[in-house]
């Protein structure tokens, strides 16, 4: 009888558990899609002034001083939207690549890679878009560099 009881409350214990984790798991989905639809719901004029900094900068010759503006922009951006995974932008500064994630912004090599931009060449920047339309990752590659 003594046995009994002792299965019957570990049982219980474990089905509370499993109770809890999948109220967890539930609570995190439906965080997730309230991240998605929110970033899918922005308007037209709230995408463009999001992207608008970083255009700015989007060209053939971007001298390197530009570059370092916007790595700079890059980093400011994520400080201020660290929480929302669609709003982070990764770079890309002659094939090195530096992931921006909510867990980790990468800020201290981002300036890294900033210091390591040469102010005298000029830079083809290319900015690329996620599935909302926002800029997720810019790549500068400097003109007359070896591939």
């Amino acid at each position: 009888m003594e046995n009994a009881s002792k299965a019957l409350l570990i049982a219980g214990a474990i089905l509370i558990c499993i109770l809890l984790i999948g109220v967890g798991m539930m609570v995190f989905t439906g965080a997730q899609g309230s991240i998605d639809s929110a970033l899918s719901g922005m308007d037209q004029n709230e995408k463009t002034m999001f992207n608008q900094p970083f255009a700015n900068y989007e060209g053939e010759n971007v001298s390197g001083a530009n570059v370092r503006a916007l790595i700079r922009q890059a980093i400011s951006n994520n400080s201020a939207n660290q929480e929302v995974e669609g709003k982070l932008v990764s770079i890309s500064i002659d094939g090195d690549v530096i992931t921006a994630t909510p867990e980790a912004l990468n800020t201290n090599e981002m300036s890294a890679a900033s210091a390591k931009v040469n102010t005298g060449a000029t830079y083809k920047v290319l900015l690329k878009y996620n599935e909302y339309g926002l800029v997720n990752n810019i790549v500068a590659t400097r003109n007359g560099a070896k591939k």
